[in-house]
Protein backbone atom coordinates (compact mmCIF):
# COMPACT_ATOMS: atom_id res chain seq x y z
CA UNK A 1 0.00 0.00 0.00
CA UNK A 2 1.36 3.39 -0.94
CA UNK A 3 1.87 5.80 1.89
CA UNK A 4 0.94 9.45 1.59
CA UNK A 5 3.80 11.87 1.34
CA UNK A 6 3.81 14.78 3.71
CA UNK A 7 2.72 17.17 0.95
CA UNK A 8 -0.12 14.87 -0.12
CA UNK A 9 -1.23 14.45 3.49
CA UNK A 10 -1.16 18.20 4.00
CA UNK A 11 -3.24 18.75 0.87
CA UNK A 12 -5.75 16.15 2.07
CA UNK A 13 -6.07 17.84 5.45
CA UNK A 14 -6.52 21.22 3.80
CA UNK A 15 -9.23 19.78 1.55
CA UNK A 16 -11.07 18.27 4.53
CA UNK A 17 -10.81 21.51 6.49
CA UNK A 18 -12.10 23.48 3.50
CA UNK A 19 -15.03 21.11 3.08
CA UNK A 20 -15.95 21.44 6.75
CA UNK A 21 -15.63 25.20 6.53
CA UNK A 22 -17.91 25.38 3.50
CA UNK A 23 -20.37 23.02 5.12
CA UNK A 24 -20.53 25.28 8.15
CA UNK A 25 -21.29 24.33 11.72
CA UNK A 26 -24.13 21.87 12.31
CA UNK A 27 -27.24 23.66 13.43
CA UNK A 28 -29.06 22.63 16.55
CA UNK A 29 -32.72 21.75 16.66
CA UNK A 30 -33.31 24.76 18.90
CA UNK A 31 -31.78 27.11 16.32
CA UNK A 32 -34.00 25.66 13.60
CA UNK A 33 -37.11 25.98 15.75
CA UNK A 34 -36.38 29.58 16.72
CA UNK A 35 -35.78 30.55 13.09
CA UNK A 36 -38.99 28.88 11.91
CA UNK A 37 -41.19 30.46 14.56
CA UNK A 38 -39.66 33.92 14.21
CA UNK A 39 -40.20 33.76 10.43
CA UNK A 40 -43.87 32.85 10.86
CA UNK A 41 -44.42 35.59 13.43
CA UNK A 42 -42.72 38.19 11.23
CA UNK A 43 -44.59 37.30 8.04
CA UNK A 44 -48.00 36.65 9.59
CA UNK A 45 -48.59 38.95 12.55
CA UNK A 46 -52.36 38.43 12.22
CA UNK A 47 -51.82 35.02 13.88
CA UNK A 48 -53.35 32.97 11.07
CA UNK A 49 -51.10 31.41 8.44
CA UNK A 50 -52.88 31.30 5.08
CA UNK A 51 -51.38 28.44 3.09
CA UNK A 52 -53.73 28.08 0.14
CA UNK A 53 -56.89 29.13 -1.67
CA UNK A 54 -59.77 27.34 -3.36
CA UNK A 55 -61.87 28.65 -6.23
CA UNK A 56 -65.40 27.29 -5.80
CA UNK A 57 -68.89 27.82 -7.14
CA UNK A 58 -71.85 27.41 -4.83
CA UNK A 59 -75.53 27.18 -5.66
CA UNK A 60 -78.20 27.87 -3.08
CA UNK A 61 -81.98 27.99 -3.21
CA UNK A 62 -84.37 29.81 -0.96
CA UNK A 63 -88.12 30.17 -0.98
CA UNK A 64 -90.49 32.38 0.93
CA UNK A 65 -94.18 31.51 1.28
CA UNK A 66 -96.88 33.70 2.77
CA UNK A 67 -100.39 32.80 3.81
CA UNK A 68 -103.11 35.37 4.56
CA UNK A 69 -104.41 34.94 8.14
CA UNK A 70 -103.18 31.38 8.69
CA UNK A 71 -105.61 29.27 10.69
CA UNK A 72 -108.52 31.53 9.74
CA UNK A 73 -108.64 32.26 6.04
CA UNK A 74 -105.55 30.38 4.92
CA UNK A 75 -105.34 32.05 1.51
CA UNK A 76 -102.04 31.21 -0.15
CA UNK A 77 -100.48 34.36 -1.49
CA UNK A 78 -97.88 32.45 -3.47
CA UNK A 79 -94.26 31.52 -3.09
CA UNK A 80 -91.20 33.40 -4.30
CA UNK A 81 -88.17 31.28 -5.08
CA UNK A 82 -84.62 32.25 -5.95
CA UNK A 83 -81.77 30.06 -7.10
CA UNK A 84 -78.43 31.84 -6.75
CA UNK A 85 -75.15 30.63 -8.24
CA UNK A 86 -72.01 32.47 -7.20
CA UNK A 87 -68.30 31.76 -7.75
CA UNK A 88 -66.01 32.60 -4.87
CA UNK A 89 -62.65 32.06 -3.25
CA UNK A 90 -61.97 30.34 0.05
CA UNK A 91 -58.67 30.88 1.89
CA UNK A 92 -57.42 28.21 4.28
CA UNK A 93 -54.52 27.49 6.61
CA UNK A 94 -54.05 27.19 10.35
CA UNK A 95 -53.67 29.43 13.42
CA UNK A 96 -50.01 30.22 13.99
CA UNK A 97 -50.20 29.16 17.64
CA UNK A 98 -51.35 25.69 16.55
CA UNK A 99 -47.76 24.99 15.48
CA UNK A 100 -45.83 24.14 18.65
CA UNK A 101 -42.06 23.65 19.15
CA UNK A 102 -42.33 19.88 19.63
CA UNK A 103 -43.90 19.66 16.16
CA UNK A 104 -40.60 20.74 14.56
CA UNK A 105 -37.71 18.26 14.53
CA UNK A 106 -34.20 18.27 13.06
CA UNK A 107 -33.40 14.74 11.88
CA UNK A 108 -29.93 13.19 11.82
CA UNK A 109 -29.61 13.64 8.05
CA UNK A 110 -30.39 17.36 8.33
CA UNK A 111 -34.01 17.06 7.17
CA UNK A 112 -36.45 19.35 8.97
CA UNK A 113 -39.60 17.42 9.85
CA UNK A 114 -42.73 19.41 10.65
CA UNK A 115 -46.13 18.18 11.81
CA UNK A 116 -48.69 20.36 10.03
CA UNK A 117 -51.65 21.41 12.19
CA UNK A 118 -55.13 20.63 10.92
CA UNK A 119 -56.31 23.00 8.21
CA UNK A 120 -59.39 25.20 8.50
CA UNK A 121 -61.19 27.86 6.46
CA UNK A 122 -59.95 31.40 7.09
CA UNK A 123 -62.16 33.48 4.81
CA UNK A 124 -64.83 33.11 2.14
CA UNK A 125 -65.18 35.80 -0.52
CA UNK A 126 -68.10 35.47 -2.96
CA UNK A 127 -67.73 37.25 -6.30
CA UNK A 128 -71.07 39.03 -6.34
CA UNK A 129 -70.27 40.69 -9.67
CA UNK A 130 -70.46 37.23 -11.30
CA UNK A 131 -73.63 36.17 -9.46
CA UNK A 132 -76.39 34.49 -11.46
CA UNK A 133 -79.97 34.55 -10.11
CA UNK A 134 -82.97 32.60 -11.33
CA UNK A 135 -86.34 33.48 -9.73
CA UNK A 136 -89.95 32.39 -9.86
CA UNK A 137 -92.45 34.92 -8.59
CA UNK A 138 -95.66 33.87 -6.91
CA UNK A 139 -98.95 34.93 -8.52
CA UNK A 140 -100.09 37.29 -5.72
CA UNK A 141 -96.95 38.64 -4.22
CA UNK A 142 -96.59 42.20 -3.02
CA UNK A 143 -94.04 44.46 -4.79
CA UNK A 144 -90.53 43.99 -3.50
CA UNK A 145 -90.99 40.44 -2.20
CA UNK A 146 -88.88 38.96 -4.98
CA UNK A 147 -85.99 41.27 -4.12
CA UNK A 148 -86.28 40.39 -0.43
CA UNK A 149 -85.99 36.69 -1.25
CA UNK A 150 -82.94 37.31 -3.43
CA UNK A 151 -81.26 39.26 -0.61
CA UNK A 152 -81.88 36.37 1.77
CA UNK A 153 -80.27 33.98 -0.68
CA UNK A 154 -77.19 36.17 -1.10
CA UNK A 155 -76.86 36.49 2.68
CA UNK A 156 -76.25 32.74 3.04
CA UNK A 157 -73.73 32.47 0.17
CA UNK A 158 -70.74 33.12 2.40
CA UNK A 159 -71.80 30.37 4.78
CA UNK A 160 -72.31 27.99 1.86
CA UNK A 161 -68.81 28.79 0.59
CA UNK A 162 -67.33 28.11 4.01
CA UNK A 163 -69.11 24.76 4.30
CA UNK A 164 -68.06 23.68 0.82
CA UNK A 165 -64.47 24.74 1.51
CA UNK A 166 -64.38 22.84 4.81
CA UNK A 167 -65.74 19.74 3.09
CA UNK A 168 -62.99 19.95 0.47
CA UNK A 169 -60.30 20.31 3.16
CA UNK A 170 -61.48 17.13 4.89
CA UNK A 171 -61.90 15.10 1.69
CA UNK A 172 -58.77 15.99 -0.31
CA UNK A 173 -55.01 15.70 0.27
CA UNK A 174 -54.23 18.56 -2.13
CA UNK A 175 -54.70 21.37 0.43
CA UNK A 176 -52.14 19.63 2.68
CA UNK A 177 -49.69 19.39 -0.22
CA UNK A 178 -50.25 23.05 -1.07
CA UNK A 179 -49.69 24.00 2.59
CA UNK A 180 -46.41 22.07 2.72
CA UNK A 181 -45.15 23.88 -0.37
CA UNK A 182 -46.24 27.24 1.01
CA UNK A 183 -44.34 26.65 4.25
CA UNK A 184 -41.27 25.54 2.33
CA UNK A 185 -41.29 28.81 0.36
CA UNK A 186 -41.80 30.82 3.55
CA UNK A 187 -39.12 29.14 5.68
CA UNK A 188 -36.33 28.35 3.21
CA UNK A 189 -34.85 31.89 2.96
CA UNK A 190 -34.56 32.22 6.76
CA UNK A 191 -32.90 28.81 7.10
CA UNK A 192 -30.53 29.60 4.26
CA UNK A 193 -29.54 32.65 6.26
CA UNK A 194 -28.43 30.27 9.01
CA UNK A 195 -26.11 28.50 6.59
CA UNK A 196 -28.32 25.72 5.24
CA UNK A 197 -27.65 25.73 1.51
CA UNK A 198 -30.82 23.90 0.39
CA UNK A 199 -33.03 23.09 3.38
CA UNK A 200 -34.75 19.73 3.11
CA UNK A 201 -38.26 19.42 4.53
CA UNK A 202 -40.63 16.62 5.43
CA UNK A 203 -44.18 17.59 6.35
CA UNK A 204 -46.66 15.34 8.10
CA UNK A 205 -50.39 16.01 8.09
CA UNK A 206 -52.14 13.45 10.26
CA UNK A 207 -51.23 9.78 9.96
CA UNK A 208 -51.77 9.29 6.23
CA UNK A 209 -49.98 12.16 4.46
CA UNK A 210 -46.25 12.77 4.25
CA UNK A 211 -45.02 15.46 1.85
CA UNK A 212 -41.36 16.01 0.91
CA UNK A 213 -41.38 18.97 -1.50
CA UNK A 214 -38.38 19.25 -3.78
CA UNK A 215 -36.41 22.34 -4.61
Amino acid sequence: MRTLTRSALALALVAIAAALLLRGPRLTEQQVRETIFSSIEEEHPEAFLVTGRLDLTVTTRIEDSRVLLPGLVGLDLGTARATVRVPGRVSYGFPADALRPEMVRLLDDGTIEIDLPGLSVYSAEPDLAAMEVETERGWARLPGVREDVERQAVAIIEGALRRQGAAHLSASHQPGINSARALQRLLSPALQGLGMDRPSFRFRLGDDLVVEPSG
